[in-house]
């Protein structure tokens, strides 16, 4: 079976011969949810960019290849890319207000959404607002009036009305309130159900990576270090695997 994600030893690297991504090799099946963890500085969000082409120069695909769902994408120009970012690859940011744009209400945005997904916005933009307890009112406002969750909601509706057949969240709680951080997170966990997305969850938080996957790639320095069940990270023969499961369980401490 074609996988939805696969890469062969991928390598990102500048143009002085520093490795960035050094030969990664995984593959996500096709409805698969799987975390991306690792510290700080450890290359997550820069395999993010480079899963939906968006490198930026004088970063590139040094050798090997990116698939997605068996399509190769080394070499893709930046018009290719286009085509695939939205209905095949679809990412949700860390920061939501870099992924909307902050002079156009929402409700436009929205509807250009649709417009790609061939649907109707008067139709499926109630709905997906409705399922996320999004108010009406939200299609009026623009992006800096919103709260980082009600943001970030935006973007899992406009996932609801592409439905990517790979769905990548790059540290979509940062910076939330714990209640705010479980919505998200449901509201996630309820879209890549109704959507049958991969899912590719990037965080530094084990907490919140249990939530939505079991199994988790664990990334040091740019390369994959462990491919495995969150369950058994503390067992790991990979010290950075070993050391994120400890720290998670110290501070997993009773209220």
């Amino acid at each position: 079976m074609v996988s939805a994600i696969s890469l062969r030893n991928l390598t990102v690297a500048t143009p002085q011969g520093q490795f960035l991504l050094n030969k990664l090799n995984f593959d996500l099946a096709k409805g698969e949810r799987v975390g991306l963890i690792g510290a700080s500085g450890s290359g997550k969000s820069l395999t993010a960019a480079m899963l939906c082409g968006l490198l930026r120069p004088p970063l590139s695909m040094t050798s090997g290849d990116l698939y997605l769902n068996g399509i190769s994408m080394r070499g893709a120009r930046p018009s290719h890319w286009r085509c695939h970012r939205g209905r095949n690859v679809f990412q949700i940011f860390q920061s939501p207000a870099s992924a909307l744009t902050p002079a156009r209400r929402i409700g436009p945005q929205l509807e250009e959404a649709a417009r790609i997904a061939g649907a109707l916005a008067r139709e499926v933009i109630p709905k997906v607002m409705d399922k996320l307890a999004l108010s009406p009112n939200v299609v009026r406002q623009f992006p800096y009036q919103l709260s980082g969750g009600m943001k970030q909601r935006v973007l899992i509706a406009m996932a609801l009305i592409l439905r990517p057949a790979v769905l990548i969240a790059d540290e979509p709680t940062t910076g939330l309130d714990i209640l705010t951080e479980l919505d998200i997170l449901s509201a996630l966990n309820d879209a890549v159900t109704e959507t049958g997305a991969t899912l590719l969850f990037i965080s530094h938080d084990l907490h919140a990576v249990q939530e939505v996957a079991d199994r988790v790639l664990v990334m040091q320095s740019g390369e994959i270090v462990e491919d495995g069940s969150i369950k058994t990270l503390g067992q790991s023969g990979a010290p950075a695997a070993r050391l994120l499961a400890e720290a998670a369980n110290r501070l997993r401490s009773p209220c």
